[in-house]
């Protein structure tokens, strides 16, 4: 996203198109996974109501706050996919390429504390 910023500011539309369009396939890529997991803890037997390895309150803790992450996610994939064909068009400038990137690096530092909180401290289980 850096790249399609910075590539968007030195008007290189392609390479800014490009860079964005990777951005969300990068994205997709991670909402694939993301869904993968659960599937795969929900056949494990961790569900909203139960967990297998420890307190039935963590099941409902882990799909609602990875589950808002993934809703964010997915609506910054959309917002990068809109936000690139117009800019494509010449309908959006560069400014709406960076906009665009703040609200994904949002997405990006919240999973920053996801991580941590969710899974890290939870290794033992």
């Amino acid at each position: 996203m850096l790249l399609a910023v910075r590539a968007a500011r030195l008007g290189k539309r392609s390479a800014a198109v490009g860079w964005t369009l990777a951005t969300a396939g990068a994205g997709i890529i991670f909402v694939v996974l993301h869904v993968r997991e659960w599937m795969g803890l929900v056949g494990e037997g961790m569900t909203l109501w139960r967990n297998p390895w420890g307190d039935p309150i963590f099941g409902a803790g882990f799909y609602c706050v990875t589950g808002l992450h993934l809703l964010h996610v997915t609506g910054g994939i959309l917002v990068l996919i809109g936000v690139t064909l117009a800019y494509k068009k010449g309908r959006y400038t560069a400014d709406h390429i960076e906009t665009a990137g703040l609200y994904w690096h949002f997405v990006d530092l919240v999973w920053m504390y996801v991580v941590p909180v969710i899974y890290l401290m939870n290794l033992s289980h």
